[in-house]
């Protein structure tokens, strides 16, 4: 983890280098005391620079826990909007066609229930359990979705492997619910990843194909605070 200096201890350092200099006042006394003042400013702006990149990752980190823990809220509280792509609709898990309520469910439920908790380890094993027990179940496309959120959202995130979750939702069920959240997801990842220019395209995508969405609202604004990739 990268440790910011205080801009307090470099002006120390400034300080201390004037009686150095003192000591010698001729020309090569002040050619070195104005060298030792440019790398004392190089180093005042690269630590500027790092305390700003810092607060930036945070700042994204922070904003990724708070959306999922939103959301997680949304869940327990019941205040599940219908059909908007936001949350699980747990109103038409009672009427899915060939719905198996024995194993398939239970296991779907302690998955959810270890995302309530914060237990996001715990919950990508069972959310790989859950993928590869049923792969033809009628939440396979909430499981990925989960799953790549719950790996955006640890602690040490494994950005890849939720790139590769949330894409799975928008290339095998380009008509689910979850499509649009999926793919406002997949972009915030593709950015952490560095790839400024597939998260913009995605995001924009988010905003064209689902007007109304919640998700279209949250991607235009984070397309407004990613601004313009070239200067970054």
């Amino acid at each position: 983890m990268i440790r910011a200096v205080p801009i307090s201890v470099l002006s120390s350092l400034t300080l201390l280098s004037w009686p150095l200099c003192a000591e010698n006042t001729g020309p090569e006394g002040q050619y070195q005391m104005q060298l030792l003042q440019q790398e004392v400013m190089k180093l005042r702006g690269l630590i500027e620079n790092l305390d700003y990149e810092i607060s930036r990752q945070k700042s994204v980190a922070d904003e990724r826990y708070l959306e999922l823990d939103a959301r997680l809220q949304s869940l327990m509280s019941g205040n599940v909007p219908e059909n908007d792509g936001t949350g699980i609709d747990e109103r038409s898990i009672d009427v899915l066609p060939d719905f198996d309520l024995g194993g398939e469910k239970e296991l779907y439920d302690t998955a959810r229930q270890l995302i309530r908790n914060r237990q996001y380890d715990k919950a990508v094993n069972q959310l790989s359990n859950f993928i590869q027990s049923f792969p033809e179940s009628q939440l396979i496309a909430n499981a990925y979705y989960w799953l790549g959120q719950v790996h955006a959202a640890k602690i040490d995130p494994d950005l890849e492997q939720a790139r590769q979750a949330l894409a799975q939702v928008i290339s095998f069920f380009p008509d689910h619910s979850k499509v649009p959240d999926a793919a406002f997801a997949l972009g915030k990842v593709h950015y952490a990843l560095g790839d400024c220019e597939r998260a913009k395209t995605l995001l924009s995508q988010v905003v064209e194909q689902y007007p109304g969405k919640s998700a279209a609202k949250l991607s235009e604004n984070y397309l407004k605070d990613i601004g313009d990739c070239s200067v970054q």
